[in-house]
């Protein structure tokens, strides 16, 4: 009996309203209670579940004709390195008369062929993602809409420039300002390949790539500008004519392509 007593006593201290320090040692409050239960209820059944964000894969389509685009340049290099040697001169420079060491071969006009095609193909991504989202990536027909946008863009400014360049100039300055823009579009598609990559794989990094993608097209625009400028500035009248020319052929022209990729985004994404 007394084991019991002393057992029970034990087991069921009484309760002391102060501490040896004086504090008041009060039984826990509800919150505290509940805090605890919900700590336990946590432990014993797990989080609640949640969803994972989507992610979009991008098709293997537009991934097997980057690859194949990619495997032609490595081919090419040899004639990459010519071109990327005469950088500054074919890009910027005006000389009227040619050098006679220069050496212009059929393998180099396919090699800035393949670069375009290239331009185009990683124009069409970054425009893409830039009007419809990451979700486009995976849409195969879509991004073949965009592709033959930008390359129907693309053959509308070389035909403006031929224009431009017989009306406004000779044959000589023509030849150089379209050789300039081939250029142009070549070197824009190896700068805009990375950010392509990147949206079309890392889709929560997305905006960044993206925003270097236009500032890089922006930087290579008015590099052709420059090169536009010093052949056809004579004076206050042709500076009059180029304004015109940058309204006609640089600003509304792009501001229809956006238009026109939100409206494929539009009629052909899926919801």
């Amino acid at each position: 009996m007394n084991d019991s007593i002393s057992t029970y006593s034990k087991n069921h201290q009484p309760f002391i309203p102060f501490t040896q320090s004086g504090q008041w040692n009060a039984p826990l409050d509800s919150t505290a209670i509940l805090q605890s239960t919900t700590v336990i209820d946590t432990w014993n059944l797990g989080m609640t579940p949640c969803n994972r964000p989507e992610e979009h894969q991008p098709a293997s389509g537009i991934v097997a004709l980057l690859i194949a685009l990619m495997a032609i340049i490595a081919f090419e290099s040899q004639q990459l390195r010519h071109i990327l040697s005469n950088l500054d001169t074919d890009l910027l420079g005006v000389r009227r008369r040619v050098n006679a060491f220069d050496s212009h071969t059929a393998s180099e006009s396919r090699t800035i062929g393949v670069l375009i095609l290239l331009s185009c193909v990683v124009q069409a991504i970054i425009l893409a993602v830039f009007t419809g989202g990451n979700q486009t990536v995976s849409d195969f027909p879509l991004l073949c809409k965009f592709i033959a946008l930008t390359i129907g863009y693309y053959f509308f400014q070389w035909c403006a420039y031929r224009v431009v360049g017989f009306a406004f100039t000779d044959n000589i300055n023509t030849v150089q300002w379209l050789k300039g823009f081939n250029l142009q579009q070549a070197i824009l598609g190896l700068a805009l390949l990375l950010p392509a990559i990147f949206v079309l794989y890392y889709h929560q990094a997305s905006v960044i790539p993206v925003f270097v993608a236009i500032f890089l097209y922006i930087v290579a625009r008015i590099t052709f500008l420059c090169k536009g400028f010093r052949i056809f500035y004579n004076g206050l009248p042709s500076l009059v004519y180029f304004i015109l020319y940058l309204c006609a052929l640089e600003i509304i022209p792009v501001i229809l392509v956006i238009k026109t990729a939100y409206l494929l985004e539009t009629q052909f994404l899926p919801v």
